[in-house]
């Protein structure tokens, strides 16, 4: 049986910010709790105390708010001729690039132009878009495995988070989530690697 891993649209994005299809409540926690990493299966089960139904993500996805991920083939390789590993873009880029430069399209800051004028897209380095991307899926993932439907309003602030200050400011939010689930010693360990990780992006 075939259990695809999912990820959400720009569209998924866009609804998590603006709720503008209405989604019924149980369709949005599961688009919420979608990260790009998890299966189908596992994904349905999070949500499964909720009463979503397995037809659940079968709507998301004819909405275009979902979609799987490619997973490559895995062919063996030839005789003699090792193969080369290539590094495998996470399976998020095209969406995060796409949702970053968008979240970060600037306002209009004395730069001479006309308000509501259209503005060229700000250019975002590798370093950048990395360290966003790094930071986005470190709250997906805890939020995922240690807090589920508990972490859904948390789960909300990091995806309508606009930066990586804004995201790396949801810390506090997150341990003091994870002290009432988990306890002191789980809550501590988790936004120490948290921490961890913010100096590694400052050290640059």
């Amino acid at each position: 049986m075939v259990d695809p891993i999912y990820r959400k649209t720009e569209a998924g994005q866009d609804e998590i910010r603006t709720r503008a299809r209405k989604l019924d409540h149980k369709l949005r926690a599961l688009l919420l709790m979608v990260n790009g990493e998890r299966r189908g299966q596992e994904l349905l089960a999070q949500v499964a105390g909720m009463g979503v139904g397995p037809d659940a993500m079968d709507t998301l996805l004819v909405q275009g708010l979902v979609e799987t991920v490619p997973e490559p083939a895995q062919a063996p390789p030839a005789a003699g001729h090792p193969t080369t590993t290539r590094p495998m873009a996470p399976a998020t880029d095209t969406n995060l690039f796409s949702v970053y430069a968008m979240r970060h399209a600037p306002a209009d800051a004395g730069t001479g132009t006309t308000a509501g004028a259209p503005q060229s897209p700000p250019v975002h380095s590798a370093q950048e878009i990395e360290a966003f991307q790094r930071v986005y899926h470190f709250y997906t993932d805890v939020i995922g495995q240690h807090l589920g439907l508990r972490g859904y309003m948390l789960q909300v602030k990091v995806e309508k988070a606009t930066d990586l200050p804004a995201l790396l400011a949801l810390r506090e939010p997150l341990h003091a989530a994870l002290l009432k689930a988990k306890g002191e010693i789980t809550a501590d360990a988790i936004t120490g690697q948290l921490d961890l990780i913010a100096e590694v992006i400052a050290a640059g």
